[in-house]
C-alpha cells in the first residue's frame, strides 16, 4: 500500500515537496534512483544522497540543510564550524534553523553533549509561553537520545510532559526533531499528544510526520485523506523497511 502512495505519486511528476520528504526518500534506494532525474538542485541532490552539494549554498540556511545531508550521509563536519552555526542560528530564533544546528554541533562535540546534560540535571521546568522554544527544549532535542536515558523515570515523565507542545512546532515545519528521541522519552505523555494533534487543522505533511512518530511509538493514527500527509507517512514504513 505505501508503495502504490509513492509510485502513484511518481506518476503525477512528483519529485519531493520539502526537505523532510528528500530525507525519507533517501532511505529509499529505488525512490533515490527514480528521483535522480528529476531533481536538479544541489543541496535536494545532497539531501537524497545523490550529491556532495559541496560546491553550493551560501545562506545560514543552506549551510545547515548540507550539514544534515551530510550527516545523514555518516559526515558529521567539524566541531568549530557546527558551533559556529549553531550560534547563528540560535541568533535567528528560528526553530528550523535552530534545533538541527544543535543536534550537528552536538553531535560533533562532547562538550555541547556535557552542557546539555549539566542543564538537564537541575530538574526545574521554566515557564514556556505557547509555541515558543526554550534553550533547555532545543538541548533535549539535540542531545536527549544520549542524555535522557539517564535520567530519573520520575524527572523524565515531567520533563516529557512540558516537552511535547514542541511536537505540534516540530510538526507543523516538518523538522523530524523528536525522530531520534522518541524512544527515550515517556509513550503516554507523547501519545496524548500526538492524539490531541491529529483532531487539529494541520499544515500539509503535519498529520502524517504526527502518524509516523504514532507509529514508532505503537499506536495506529490515521494521517487523513491528504496527499501529503500519506506520502510522509508512506516514505516513513517504506525506508523502515530498508533498514
Amino acid at each position: 500500500m505505501e508503495e502504490a502512495v509513492i509510485r502513484t505519486a511518481l506518476e503525477a511528476g512528483w519529485k519531493t515537496n520539502n526537505d523532510a520528504e528528500r530525507r525519507l526518500a533517501r532511505r529509499i534506494p529505488w525512490l533515490v534512483d527514480a528521483l535522480d532525474s528529476r531533481v536538479t538542485d544541489g543541496i535536494e541532490r545532497a539531501l537524497l544522497g545523490l550529491d556532495d552539494g559541496a560546491k553550493v549554498g551560501d545562506s545560514l540556511a543552506d549551510r545547515i540543510r548540507l550539514a544534515v545531508a551530510n550527516s545523514d550521509g555518516g559526515e558529521w563536519g567539524e566541531a568549530v564550524t557546527l558551533s559556529e552555526l549553531e550560534e547563528q542560528a540560535q541568533a535567528t530564533e528560528d526553530p528550523a534553523l535552530w534545533i538541527p544546528a544543535a543536534r550537528l554541533h552536538a553531535r560533533a562535540n562532547v562538550g555541547r553533549e556535557a552542557s546539555a546534560r549539566m542543564a538537564l540535571s537541575d530538574q526545574t521546568l521554566p515557564y514556556v509561553f505557547p509555541g515558543d522554544l526554550h534553550p533547555l527544549m532545543v538541548d533535549v532535542l539535540a542531545c536527549g537520545d544520549r542524555v535522557l536515558p539517564a535520567l530519573h523515570v520520575d524527572w523524565l515523565r515531567k520533563l516529557t510532559g512540558w516537552l511535547v507542545p514542541a511536537m505540534a512546532i516540530d510538526c507543523g515545519c516538518l523538522g523530524m526533531w523528536f525522530w531520534p528521541i522518541l524512544t527515550v522519552l515517556d509513550a503516554k505523555k507523547l501519545n496524548r499528544e500526538l492524539q490531541s494533534m491529529s483532531k487539529k487543522a494541520q499544515p500539509p505533511g503535519a498529520r502524517g510526520l504526527a502518524a509516523v512518530y504514532a507509529a514508532q511509538l505503537g499506536l495506529a493514527l490515521d494521517p487523513g485523506p491528504d496527499a501529503a500527509d500519506r506520502r510522509v507517512l508512506a516514505l516513513a514504513v517504506l525506508g523502515n523497511s530498508q533498514d
